[in-house]
């Protein structure tokens, strides 16, 4: 029979469905009731989209069923938003917010857009009243269910809202998130293992436009491919060519003795036996997984769990620039988050939070994979891992003893539209592997590297970890004077060089809005020149008592301006300290011409709003460029630590803080820190090869680890500086990967040496 000549159901009938699915938890259970109910007829189901061969827009999405999922409480977000704009009228008129900050300030009297203005309670309140997410059934794969009491939609418009594929309905409206309308497509693939169902309900409200008298209904599915059909067909219940409706006034979107009201309105996505990796209580993993992923909310969403017998009450995620304003004492560094702005070329300004956790409570709210979050207005839309904020290099953090417990969020929202695109690929899950991503990347390096808070705590997290672990060997420095002087010139500090203290307990007490402005070491109202060359970047420094958080603070942030616009680089404000870097555009003016500076903090301060310093740049000749490589255009080569011994060398167990602290794993060989004022290189003592062969010669395995840790240190120095100096070319983060095949046959080679000595046999 033709789709078309397919009679619809009747309202009894179609409420029968919905019931039926509604209580159903699992993959089987859909199937069987859609077969009862005889839904299962290929003449009742249309291409989703309306396009036979959509197989390839459902399966090249989103990588993992987080980001999928995400995208489906992020359009719900909008659907809440949108019913707004429709009650107030705003929808009609054209006068509409400028971004979803905006609207949560009109629509629900939110101080600029920021949960954390209002309390707990209000956001718990809210919560109730905008979006839920409930996760029943399997334990393993749960069902999860996502419902906003949003505009909803009309029965009719399904085809071109819910199941439709590229529309642009929401293109133009400017404070929505969900633009590019492939939500439902990139969480499919993720529900059950066989035919893949979603539940899509929904009713308009009655103050948007379009019919609000009936629900609409339909199931989404993966067909197979027939014999004659390479690829599967994703599609929607549709008898007669229309999605199935019925009348009603309120509906329970709740299985039985979820505690729910019933709603008039708003719309019901039921994922069954959905793929999410985290399997725990919902209230745990999940819910912290959804504040990283959802940084910054315009409206909080609560999360129920009905798998448990302990199952509580919902929980409100609000995000988690929410949860660090709310953060109690001991869980993040004292005087953080801290952060700045930094200009990248060719893409545009970023501003960075920076939030370093204690180390007890670090496990809690970071995840290795997720340790730089990519945000635009809120939603994370890439991320790099851990090992970026240990790599070494010029344009890498170099934060090993911070790494294991820094959080990083990037907020990319004042990019133009096109530079997105470039980026961030459509599902909001990675960056494109391009020059712009590099670039990007290398600016976020070269920043955290020059942070002057960051390098302090990593300096004090180091000393911690190794304070009664390292002991100078007397060998070491015979050694290492036997090193060639390429390897020699990069060692830094000395035998018995006194370590920096970084013990400060005063601590620096700033002021929420700043009382003065004045350039280091001078006056308020002095000027200063300032040298920098064409070809290259220049630091200047002030002083101000603003608190820390003073630019990057969620409530009452400041401002920073610096003039001349296009010499701006970064800023960033620390312990009273504002370091603000320039480098000289492609244009700069003709050598030994002078440019007015002027550096303004202004804020909302009431009584003084805005304080000023002032000066003049002077364009030098172009600097002659570094040599020995790894500085790059306008970047000093590192120095040689003249009179320099050798490194300190610190051996590593599994039960150190050390092994936790620097990412140590099995395989490691060694570790090279040359941040610190004296080289120090980190060995790994339970590496596994060296572990089997000791156990192998137990009486002599004192001896197998001296001569180990030696020339491990020495090899782990010589590749550190072939990669930083640019002689071996080979991304950073891979040199573990190297040493750690060096390692397999490491100790044997070396015993063999040591007990031989290469005596060559007798000859005639």
């Amino acid at each position: 029979m033709a789709l078309d000549s397919q009679p619809a159901l009747s309202d009894a009938r179609a409420r029968a469905l919905v019931d039926s699915l509604l209580s159903a938890q699992t993959e089987t259970e859909v199937h069987d009731r859609l077969e009862r109910a005889g839904m299962l007829d290929d003449s009742l189901w249309h291409p989703y989209g309306g396009v036979e061969n959509n197989s390839g827009t459902f399966l090249n999405q989103q990588a993992d069923a987080r980001g999928a999922l995400i995208e489906k409480i992020v359009n719900s977000i909008d659907a809440v938003l949108t019913r707004e704009a429709h009650a107030r009228g705003d929808m009609r008129a054209g006068d509409l917010p400028h971004s979803m900050f905006d609207a949560a300030e009109r629509y629900f009297g939110i101080r600029d857009g920021k949960l954390h203005n209002i309390s707990p309670a209000e956001r718990t309140e809210l919560a109730a009243r905008s979006v839920q997410i409930v996760f029943s059934g399997e334990r393993r794969r749960p069902t999860v269910t996502i419902v906003d009491q949003g505009e909803g939609q009309s029965p009719q418009r399904f085809p071109e809202t819910f199941v439709s594929l590229s529309a642009d309905n929401k293109r133009t409206i400017p404070f929505v998130q969900g633009k590019f309308n492939m939500g439902s497509a990139g969480a499919v693939p993720f529900c059950g293992t066989e035919h893949h169902y979603q539940l899509i309900l929904s009713r308009r409200h009655e103050d948007a436009p379009g019919d609000s008298r009936r629900w609409g209904v339909t199931v989404v599915r993966r067909r197979r491919p027939d014999r004659d059909e390479k690829t599967s067909v994703f599609q929607y219940l549709a008898p007669g060519g229309e999605v199935l409706s019925f009348a009603a006034e309120a509906m329970p979107l709740w299985h039985r003795g979820a505690g729910l009201a019933d709603l008039a309105s708003g719309s019901l996505i039921r994922l069954y036996e959905y793929d999410i990796p985290e399997r725990g209580q919902a209230w745990l993993d999940f819910s912290r997984m959804l504040n990283r992923r959802l940084y910054r909310l315009p409206v909080p969403v609560q999360v129920i769990e009905r798998r448990y017998e302990s199952r509580g009450g919902p929980i409100t995620v609000s995000g988690m620039e929410t949860q660090l304003v709310d953060a109690r004492e001991g869980i993040v560094e004292a005087g953080w988050p801290q952060g700045g702005e930094i200009a990248v070329p060719g893409l545009g300004r970023v501003r960075l939070t920076i939030t370093p956790f204690e180390v007890a409570s670090a496990a809690t709210w970071l995840r290795a994979g997720e340790s730089v979050i990519f945000t635009i207005n809120g939603q994370a839309h890439a991320f790099e891992p851990r090992q970026f904020l240990r790599g070494a290099g010029s344009t890498r953090p170099n934060l090993a003893w911070l790494a294991s417990t820094l959080l990083v969020e990037v907020d990319c929202s004042g990019f133009e539209p096109r530079v997105v695109e470039q980026l961030f690929m459509g599902s909001r899950d990675r960056m494109r592997d391009n020059e712009q991503r590099q670039a990007l990347l290398d600016g976020i390096g070269e920043y955290l590297r020059g942070h002057g808070g960051l390098r302090a705590l990593n300096d004090r997290r180091r000393q911690e970890a190794v304070r009664q672990q390292g002991r100078d060997d007397p060998r070491t420095e015979e050694l290492f004077g036997r090193l060639s002087s390429d390897i020699s010139r990069f060692l830094r500090g000395g035998a018995g060089r006194a370590g920096k203290g970084g013990d400060d307990e005063a601590g620096f007490q700033g002021k929420r809005f700043p009382t003065y402005l004045s350039w280091a070491n001078r006056g308020v109202g002095d000027e200063i020149e300032k040298h920098c060359p064409a070809n290259g970047a220049c630091t200047v420094e002030l002083n101000t008592d603003a608190e820390n958080g003073f630019l990057t603070r969620p409530d009452a942030a400041g401002i920073c301006v610096v003039e001349p616009e296009g010499w701006f680089l970064s800023h960033a404000l620390t312990d009273g300290e504002l370091r603000i870097r320039l480098r000289a555009p492609d244009d700069a003016p003709a050598v030994g011409e002078r440019i007015p500076l002027v550096v303004r903090l202004l804020s909302d301060d009431a009584l003084v709003s805005e304080h000023v310093a002032e000066g003049c740049l002077v364009v030098d000749a172009r600097a002659p460029q570094p040599e020995g490589g790894g500085g790059g255009e306008g970047r000093p080569a590192r120095r040689r630590q003249r009179g320099a011994g050798g490194p300190r060398i610190v051996p590593v167990y599994r039960d150190d803080d050390v092994w936790k602290g620097l990412g140590f794993g099995e395989s490691t060989l060694a570790k090279i820190d040359n941040a610190s004022e004296r080289t120090t290189a980190y060995v790994n003592m339970d590496n596994a090869s060296l572990t089997r062969y000791r156990r192998g010669q137990p009486r002599r395995a004192e001896e197998i680890n001296r001569v180990y840790s030696l020339a491990a240190a020495a090899m782990g120095l010589a590749t550190d500086t072939a990669v930083n100096s640019g002689e071996l070319e080979i991304d950073p983060e891979a040199v573990e990967h190297v040493l750690g095949v060096v390692a397999r046959v490491l100790a044997p080679t070396l015993d063999f040496v040591n007990q031989n000595a290469f005596a060559m046999p007798d000859t005639e």
